[in-house]
């Protein structure tokens, strides 16, 4: 999946910025906004990674740095770069999270599957999708609320969707005993017998422990509601998560469970799911975080020899398809698809379906066979660059007070 980069500006509220004096403001300095361009490739060179949206404007003739970055250092190296160009430069960026997300800088995500868009609107597109108890840093408010994923994504999601917690809730959600659910789709009960439901739920839906009957595990959700779960349909999450092995029979096993399931730009649940959200349902089935989009994902994992054709790929591995880097232009990344074995590979186009490298087989893929270009394998790479188990992640981890996310 490759995502548009959509850029919107929020200035902090500093005394000497008012309403009436911005409509006055213009861009007059090229050379400093310049300076800007080239901090932010060095510290946020993908703007889905981190915030930093900055700009140079003038106020009463003098330069104004205004916008939000998550990013300190980039705010330090450019204050100095800009102040030994033009000493008289104003420092109006602010640190995210800022006072709009208050004390609640973490949430959890309170729905089945929650859209997240790259702006703060429905009109937005829309980034990628998060699962029910999946955590969240809080960064920013304004209408909705700008967050970061555990795989690092920067998106905004509705306040309807997910419930915002102080570290210390949030801490005692982390900790808490839970389940997961583990089946393809179903519902959460108001009580243990099947009838009034609570919501709906989806592979990887993750809620409170807080007891068990016969045939049901009682549970409750991030905002506190309370429902129950059918036992045959979910597991407690510690033992599921240490009943997991990352192997290439698995793999193919998880990506197979999937087929038919329809694409759909941004998803990544069993409701649909785009190319790269298939990588990441098939990683998270093995208790694993992977980087959201194909591009992101193509710079993580060993990477795999395919220059001389396709001996040294194994099932499991990650297949990459787009342009080759030439005549001065960088390579692009536009698909990611699973390597099956004997030339074929599982992949989100349409639906989930397998193609084949071989142009002598029914399901050839001429255009993805023609613009293969790099592959990668995550067994044996877990724990490295993109790719958390999630324990490991720093979201899923009890938060200290020295810890930076």
């Amino acid at each position: 999946m490759k995502v548009k980069n959509k850029i919107k500006l929020f200035a902090p509220a500093l005394i000497f910025l008012s309403a009436c004096q911005n409509k006055e403001e213009k861009a007059p300095y090229p050379e400093l906004n310049a300076l800007v361009e080239s901090v932010r490739l060095k510290y946020v060179p993908d703007r889905r990674d981190d915030v930093y949206d900055i700009e140079v404007v003038e106020h009463d003739g003098r330069p104004v740095i205004k916008g939000v970055t998550t990013v300190e250092e980039a705010k330090t190296d450019l204050l100095e770069q800009i102040r030994e160009n033009n000493p008289a430069a104003i420092d109006s960026i602010g640190l995210l999270p800022d006072e709009t997300a208050g004390e609640k800088i973490y949430g959890v995500v309170n729905v089945s599957v929650a859209d997240v868009r790259m702006g703060a609107s429905y009109a937005e597109e829309m980034g990628t999708q998060l699962l029910l108890g999946t955590p969240v840093q809080v960064l920013q408010h304004d209408d909705w609320w700008r967050i970061k994923s555990p795989e690092g994504y920067v998106a905004w999601i509705s306040g309807s969707s997910f419930v915002r917690m102080t570290k210390d809730e949030f801490n005692d959600w982390i900790t808490a005993k839970k389940i997961i659910f583990t089946d393809d789709y179903g519902f959460g009960y108001e009580n243990a017998d099947e009838k009034k439901r609570v919501s709906d739920l989806v592979f990887g839906n993750i809620m409170k422990l807080e007891g068990d009957s016969e045939r049901f595990y009682k549970v409750s959700y991030p905002d506190g509601r309370v429902a129950y779960v059918l036992k045959s349909r979910s597991r407690p999450y510690g033992e599921w998560l240490a009943s997991l092995r990352l192997t290439e029979e698995s793999i193919l096993e998880k990506a197979l469970s999937l087929k038919g399931i329809p694409y759909t730009w941004g998803g990544t649940s069993v409701k649909g799911m785009d190319c790269s959200g298939f990588t990441k349902t098939v990683m998270l089935m093995h208790g694993i975080i992977l980087a959201r989009d194909a591009s992101q994902q193509a710079k993580t994992g060993l990477p795999v020899d395919i220059s001389n054709g396709y001996d040294n790929l194994r099932p499991g591995d990650l297949m990459f398809f787009g342009k080759k880097a030439q005549d001065g232009k960088g390579e692009r990344i536009r698909h990611v698809a699973i390597y099956k074995g004997d030339k074929e590979f599982i992949h989100a186009s349409g639906y989930i379906k397998i193609n084949s490298l071989d142009s002598t087989k029914a399901n050839y893929d001429e255009l993805n066979t023609r613009e293969f270009v790099r592959a990668s394998r995550i067994i044996g790479a877990v724990d490295t660059k993109g790719i958390w188990c999630i324990n490991n992640n720093p979201l899923y981890k009890e938060q200290k007070q020295e810890e930076n996310l």
